[in-house]
């Protein structure tokens, strides 16, 4: 197993990343990976002066985890309900709680000066066979496999928002990732069909663009609003979970939504098989900052970016 890594803060505020990456792969112990996305803007001042922003939420949250699970044994079970989903999911519940708690006194603090953060984190199980899962938001997991790539939770975005919500039906929520994660930012996408939204019927041309920056009139959030988070309410985010087999020669990659946002399936694929990529954490991050930073293409976005690769 080989792991790589990549952090860059936004070109916004190069001052600091408010993401944290954890690699936990201690001997004779299951490895623990984990990428974690403070809520950029979410800030609040102390008495003393000091001013906490998504970075305090962040670190927060990734030295609960590493108390938490970084003594899994190697033949640990990736099973639905097993001890290990278990103890994921509560060191998952315990990080949100004191991050709720220490960092933001309860609910004192309005919406906005609330820290928050996302994740997703991934224990190497069963001896390496198979990948137990847990997201809470938009960061992402994917294996990249027998030339597939394959994400291994939903997205908690504004797509899966509406949803929730029943305007917008899962197959047509399906139809608009498509588009996003196959649109490079330049050429025009080709695309056909509808979609219905709030049982008002849009050609697809049209609607993919609104679930990238946001449609007021109809309700939809912009791509960078954080739907669900840990921290910012007092009851438990209810996280995504899944699990699949891996082998040799298969490719973990995680990510915060500053990769995936600004890079498209393609170009993610390209750098993880790439015959020149010699670090392809540092080169899949190296691509999406250049891309953040490209007035001129209407993928960019500017945030921190965080990657880990594992090669198995």
């Amino acid at each position: 197993m080989i792991v790589y890594q990549f952090q860059q803060a936004s070109v916004e505020h190069p001052d600091r990343c408010e993401d944290a990456i954890l690699v936990s792969s201690n001997a004779g112990h299951a490895p623990v990976f984990a990428i974690i996305d403070g809520m950029g803007g979410h800030k609040h001042e102390l008495a003393d002066g000091r001013v906490l922003t998504g970075r305090d939420a962040a670190l927060l949250i990734h030295d609960v985890l590493i108390e938490d699970l970084e003594h899994f044994e190697p033949t640990a079970s990736a099973d639905p309900d097993s001890e290990t989903e278990q103890q994921l999911l509560a060191g998952i519940s315990r990080a949100h709680a004191k991050l709720f708690s220490d960092l933001n006194g309860g609910e004192g603090l309005s919406l906005r000066e609330r820290l928050g953060a996302v994740l997703t984190a991934v224990v190497v199980c069963e001896e390496g066979k198979r990948l137990l899962v847990a997201q809470v938001g938009d960061s992402r997991a994917y294996v990249y496999t027998d030339e597939e790539l394959i994400q291994l939770c939903p997205d908690e975005d504004n797509i899966e928002h509406l949803v929730r919500r029943q305007v917008l039906s899962a197959r047509d929520a399906e139809k608009i990732s498509a588009v996003l994660n196959t649109y490079d930012g330049v050429s025009e996408p080709t695309v056909e069909g509808t979609i219905t939204l709030g049982g008002q019927v849009y050609e697809l041309y049209m609607a993919w663009r609104w679930f990238l920056v946001g449609n007021q009139a109809l309700n939809i959030p912009a791509s960078n609003v954080v739907i669900n988070s840990m921290g910012t309410h007092e009851e438990d985010p209810i996280a995504e979970r899944s699990r699949i087999e891996i082998g040799a020669g298969d490719i973990l990659l995680l990510c915060s939504d500053g990769l995936y946002k600004n890079l498209s399936e393609a170009e993610i694929i390209n750098g993880l098989h790439s015959a020149d990529a010699d670090d392809p954490a540092k080169m899949l991050g190296e691509a999406a900052l250049a891309r953040s930073q490209d007035k001129s293409n209407s993928r960019k976005n500017p945030d921190d970016i965080s990657v880990i690769v594992v090669k198995f």
